[in-house]
This record gives structure tokens, C-alpha cells and sequence, in this order.
């Protein structure tokens, strides 16, 4: 389906957009990247809704401080005053803004969500470190890709069902 190959090339666009800016000291620019994104996404698919990505970004923000308060990640370069950035948030709400979308085709193989989670946010993570948007945490690189593959681990499959339920 052609809307759903340019979903996903808008989600890698912004993660991409979005994770350079902030390493580039534009943290503002970067969470206004994200905005516009999930704009996009809601012209682009009617299934597409801001509810499920305010619960995405509810549930990432949490789990991400999470990761920060267990010394796997470190965004205090990049956001002085929170444990985790506001851009991160914006990710987490185009993830969940497109997430119903994708959910036909990720609800027929549910049992590869977490294999995904785990696989797709531990390199997420390392590749935005890669570019200087955050850094690994004190407590070294098996705590941030074992609390990081846990997060998404649950959070990628719970969002998958919560999309099917309001596909319903």
C-alpha cells in the first residue's frame, strides 16, 4: 500500500530529522519536527490518531526515564532540566500517531513485536548516540541495551495492541 510506505518513510524521515537536530544543539526545532510530522501522519491515514500517540508518548517518556534513572542512557547534554529531552517525546508521538497504520500487518505476526521492539529500539538508541543525541549512562552499554530492550520489548507490542482494539 503506497500511504503506508510513505508513513513509514515519514517516521524514518523525522526519527532521522529529529535525532540530528537535537545533536546539533536545536533541541526546539527538533520537537517542532515532530509535530509536524504527526500532522503529516494524520492527513496521510485515516486510521492514523493523536490519542494513541499521546499514549505512546505517555508510556515511552516514562519508560525512557526509566532507562536514564537505571544509568543506561544520558540526555543531560541535551536537556539540563529533565531526565529525558522533549523531542524524545515528539518520536514517541509520531511513533504512536502512525503505529495504527502498520497494525493490520504487525497484528498478523504479533509474536515478532517484541523481536522488532528490542532489534529496532536498542539500534535506534546506539544510532542517535552515534550522531551525539544522547549519551550511554553510567552504568554502561549491557544496562542500556538490556533496560532499552525491555522497554521496547513491552512497549512496542502493548502499543501494537492498543492500535488493533482502535482499529476495531
Amino acid at each position: 500500500k503506497p500511504i503506508v510506505l510513505k508513513l513509514g518513510i515519514l517516521l524514518h524521515v523525522n526519527w532521522l530529522a529529529v535525532v540530528y537536530a537535537a545533536a546539533q544543539g536545536y533541541p526546539l526545532l527538533a520537537a517542532l519536527f515532530s509535530v509536524v510530522s504527526a500532522v503529516l501522519c494524520l492527513r496521510l491515514h485515516p486510521a492514523t490518531t493523536v490519542r494513541l500517540g499521546l499514549v505512546a508518548t505517555l508510556i515511552g517518556m516514562a519508560g525512557d526515564i526509566a532507562v536514564v534513572a537505571m544509568g543506561g542512557l544520558d540526555f543531560s547534554a541535551a536537556s539540563p532540566l529533565l531526565p529525558v529531552p522533549m523531542w524524545m517525546g515528539g518520536l514517541w508521538l509520531v511513533f504512536g500517531t502512525s503505529l495504527p497504520a502498520f497494525e493490520p500487518f504487525l497484528s498478523k505476526r504479533f509474536w515478532l513485536t517484541p523481536v522488532l521492539g528490542i532489534v529496532g529500539g536498542v539500534g535506534a538508541y546506539t544510532s542517535a548516540g552515534t550522531f551525539g543525541a544522547v549519551e550511554l549512562g553510567e552504568a554502561g552499554r549491557l544496562t542500556m541495551v538490556v533496560s532499552v530492550g525491555l522497554l521496547w520489548a513491552t512497549a512496542f507490542p502493548l502499543l501494537v495492541h492498543l492500535a488493533k482494539r482502535q482499529n476495531q
